[in-house]
């Protein structure tokens, strides 16, 4: 008897979800909770949701919370996945193991413990140089030398290993997985480990791996393979289901719903993800909520995503609170493995932590100012989470110093907090040459009305400047006796009339 098309049918769609959605980890004898993560990681697009991630920077040169910090106050999210590169491939050293750095670490585990993933990429320099730099440059290598550890190029590539095999490492004794994305978007032609011969590459790659899980023992790891959505083919440099845990496309676009090459990766029949996201055009006006509509309709496989810093971020763009806010996002601390929290002891979400203090959308208040000449007002002229500023004018001096404050108690309650921020900024005009504005949050605590400070912050007028004043450093008998809460705006120079605002106080 043969079967009917319709049972066929019926059981190449069980085949077809049985191999897609149960994965085992490349690495066979990597720790349960990475395990753990791998499965749930997997089983998120059956459920219509996806992790958010950002990338910070490159360890040491650029990498920092601050964009972070940002995210937060303007979204009241917290990113799932919290990025760093481990080597500024451009930079030269001897000798040049040296530049591959992981001081990002603390960060990373501090993200992990508040119940976050963490995802590690690099920009290796190019192994032929004695001194580093080369990580666009072909130069003479050859690449096959990089899995001869005879060759010059072969032991300076082992030394690479090495080195990143101790961040690793120090991340795996903190009981941290990572998400690890080596020679991504090696199907271009930028990178000195693009466009290699595909054999070579995979053998590259294995050897890596190999290296890494077998020789260094790191068990914490799950290997992502992410070529660039830009070019042809990009599973043509795919080495292997045995040592790849994740497959994702690097996207840059201005059009989400164009993103080519989704279904050749798909086709691996790994979980998928976006290693890098951004827009095309940095101008500020990419809506991030195309990515909603574009994952919902088009690519609903997407696991998660890692939007690149700067001017690729949401926050740099349009509609970041609503696209990390979408019921579809799923944010650092609303993780769950196995019923509980996928990481550190913390389950609350980032904004649960969040309490606003001030907004101003209800007036002033008891707010006050200081050396100021007009108000302060309440005003619609700098918003930040659809709710207005307090607004003083002000006339600029050199050296001149002008404060926003209130003393109503009654409203502060900073006990067990660990951080008061406050969003700040200057009007356009009024300044002479070179004329320009700090500003420092700050608050007074205890029957000695002791000063405690954020450090000065450059303000600008174009968008709200955080100013985060660390909790940690005030006793907690001070805490509990706020006598004052303010920001201190401090001008450099001579000028005219202009306005300082401040928007937005909640505390963490």
């Amino acid at each position: 008897m043969h079967p009917t098309p319709v049972f066929i049918i019926t059981l190449w769609l069980v085949a077809l979800n049985l191999c897609c959605y149960t994965q085992q980890t490349a690495d066979q004898r990597a720790n349960a909770k990475t395990k753990q993560i791998l499965a749930y990681i997997t089983d998120l697009p059956k459920q219509g949701k996806m992790l958010s991630g950002q990338f910070a920077g490159y360890s040491p040169d650029t990498f920092n919370a601050q964009q972070i910090d940002e995210i937060a106050e303007q979204t009241d999210q917290v990113p799932a996945i919290l990025g760093c590169d481990y080597a500024c491939g451009w930079s030269f050293k001897t000798p040049p193991e040296n530049i591959i750095d992981y001081t990002c670490n603390p960060t990373l585990k501090e993200h992990w413990n508040e119940g976050g993933l963490v995802t590690v990429n690099m920009h290796l320099p190019n192994p032929v140089s004695s001194n580093g730099g080369g990580y666009k440059d072909r130069w003479n290598l050859n690449y096959a030398d990089l899995t001869n550890p005879n060759s010059e190029t072969g032991h300076r590539w082992r030394l690479f290993l090495d080195r990143i095999a101790q961040g690793l490492d120090d991340l795996q004794l903190a009981g941290v997985t990572v998400l690890f994305r080596p020679l991504h978007e090696m199907n271009g032609d930028w990178f000195y480990w693009c466009n290699q011969n595909p054999d070579t590459f995979k053998n590259v790659w294995r050897h890596m791996f190999t290296y890494l899980t077998n020789v260094k023992n790191l068990h914490n790891v799950l290997w992502v393979y992410s070529p660039d959505q830009s070019r042809s083919e990009p599973s043509k440099y795919y080495p292997g289901d045995a040592y790849v845990d994740i497959v994702a496309l690097d996207v840059y676009t201005d059009d989400p719903n164009s993103m080519k090459g989704y279904q050749e990766m798909i086709g691996l029949n790994k979980p998928f993800a976006l290693g890098e996201v951004g827009p095309q055009t940095i101008n500020g006006q990419f809506d991030y909520t195309r990515w909603l509509s574009a994952v919902q309709s088009v690519f609903p496989r997407v696991a998660y995503f890692l939007a690149w810093n700067d001017g690729w971020s949401p926050i740099r763009n349009r509609n970041a609170f609503a696209f990390l806010n979408s019921p579809r996002i799923v944010n650092r601390g609303q993780i769950t493995v196995n019923g509980g929290t996928s990481t550190g002891s913390s389950s609350d979400t980032s904004s649960s932590l969040n309490t606003v203090l001030y907004n101003f959308s209800n007036g002033v208040s008891e707010w006050k100012g200081s050396n100021v000449i007009g108000g302060p007002w309440q005003s619609n002229e700098f918003m930040v989470k659809s709710t207005e500023s307090l607004k003083a004018d002000i006339q600029l001096s050199e050296g001149g110093r002008y404060v926003l404050y209130t003393q109503q108690k009654s409203t502060f309650n900073l006990s067990g907090r660990k951080r008061l921020t406050a969003q700040a900024r200057v009007a356009s005009w009024g300044f002479s040459n070179n004329g320009k504005i700090s500003a420092k949050l700050y608050i007074k605590a205890g029957s000695a009305w002791r000063w405690y400070d954020s450090g000065e912050v450059e303000l600008n007028s174009k968008s709200a400047t955080t100013l985060s004043l660390n909790l940690n450093q005030i006793f907690s008998g001070e805490l509990n006796d706020i006598q004052e809460i303010g920001v201190e705006y401090v001008s450099n120079a001579y000028g005219y009339n202009t306005a300082i605002y401040l928007s937005y106080i909640s505390v963490e």
